[in-house]
């Protein structure tokens, strides 16, 4: 059990070292100005709060699917509208992974390549690694996860010997209450997709020391987050910071002739790039299990082709409307819907708490109704 929970931990930094480093710090870097620790942090915070239910609705029963034990809790018609709910949010995110990489890579490394074919490579692959499984995901951010972690201490020691200390007080002079709503939201919005973990278990087991070690990579992903703002604004200043769409790439740019660093540049890029297929499988996963709920687990090997094209259909029309694509990933309303999805644990561990107490109550009420 301990190893399992300290390779979700693993698995948990990696999926969520996809989205922050790349798409928060250019989202935060735009808004917060020099304010940005206040609103990180209690983003961070705050979705320690869903993770504990997510913890607590995987423990009621270890070895069941809250896929189909979630409508002993809401209920089978409030459940069922949830699962349709994630089933749409988990393609349509999904198609924001596809995009976000064809974006990146057809602007930087590969001009011209039609985005089509890039998206159809990206789906292909995202379908073979669903159809392996959860344990094949999950273990694939094991091979990664050292490299990811010491690559980060790399890059933010490189970007800290650049980095105008003179700016720091800056950081911690500032403090406006409609900025520091923005900003927690949009991090929590981020860095709290813990909804995606209910649909591990029962492959991977929550145990008594989950909640601890998935704690421990939410407080590392913060601390992430934090060190990667704060040197993205004090080595390019908030002006020039939200004119740059990916900071850490332009960094790198910046010292593209300093030897080591040049030749870390498509290793790092690499990198990214697993940690973004293994996000993106994982959504697709999700979005399959949901599925399959409502098809009673029939024709599931169908489920996970179809749901993988229509996630690059998305892209693809994103891809030829790109304004669209900005509009809607970077709008307050997205992130107001991210954070309703994310909520979602929460109401299911508050009304479970209400009416079973604890793991034991819940098997009880279960015996009882047989």
């Amino acid at each position: 059990m301990t190893s399992n929970d300290w390779r979700l931990a693993r698995f948990a930094f990696v999926y969520f070292n996809a989205q922050t480093i790349i798409y928060l710090i250019p989202e935060l870097a735009s808004s917060s100005n020099y304010q940005g620790i206040a609103g990180i942090l209690a983003g961070s915070l705050l979705s320690l709060a869903v993770l504990f239910f997510v913890v607590y609705i995987g423990r009621l029963q270890p070895n069941a699917s809250w896929v189909n034990f979630g409508k002993r809790i809401l209920g089978k018609g409030l459940h069922s509208a949830i699962l349709f709910l994630l089933l749409i949010w988990s393609v349509y995110y999904a198609s924001y992974d596809i995009q976000s990489f064809v974006l990146f890579f057809g602007a930087n490394y590969m001009q011209g390549t039609p985005p089509w074919f890039l998206q159809l490579i990206i789906a292909i692959v995202v379908m073979y690694a669903v159809r392996l499984g959860i344990r094949t995901i999950v273990y694939m951010s094991d091979g990664i996860f050292l490299l990811t972690f010491s690559v980060m201490l790399f890059v933010f020691y490189s970007y800290g010997e650049k980095a105008n200390m003179q700016m720091i007080p800056a950081l911690f002079h500032y403090f406006d209450v409609p900025t520091f709503v923005e900003n927690t939201l949009a991090t929590f919005s981020v860095v709290t997709e813990w909804v995606v973990f209910l649909f591990i278990s029962p492959e991977f087991k929550f145990g008594k020391g989950t909640f601890n070690k998935l704690a421990i990579t939410a407080a590392g992903v913060c601390l992430s987050v934090l060190v990667a703002w704060g040197f993205t604004i004090l080595n390019f200043s908030p002006h020039f910071a939200r004119q740059f769409q990916y900071p850490f790439l332009e960094f790198i740019r910046s010292r593209v002739n300093e030897g080591f660093l040049e030749s870390m540049a498509p290793f790092m890029i690499g990198l990214w790039t697993a940690s973004m297929f293994i996000h993106c499988s994982l959504l697709i996963y999700a979005a399959t299990k949901c599925m399959s709920y409502f098809t009673k687990g029939k024709g599931e090997k169908m489920i996970i082709p179809i749901l993988s094209l229509l996630s690059a259909g998305i892209a693809f029309y994103y891809a030829y409307h790109v304004y669209v694509y900005h509009e809607h990933y970077f709008s307050f309303t997205a992130v107001l819907i991210w954070v309703f999805v994310e909520l979602i644990p929460v109401l299911y561990g508050v009304v479970a708490m209400l009416r079973y107490g604890s793991s034991k109550g819940f098997n009880k009420s279960s015996q009882s109704s047989r």
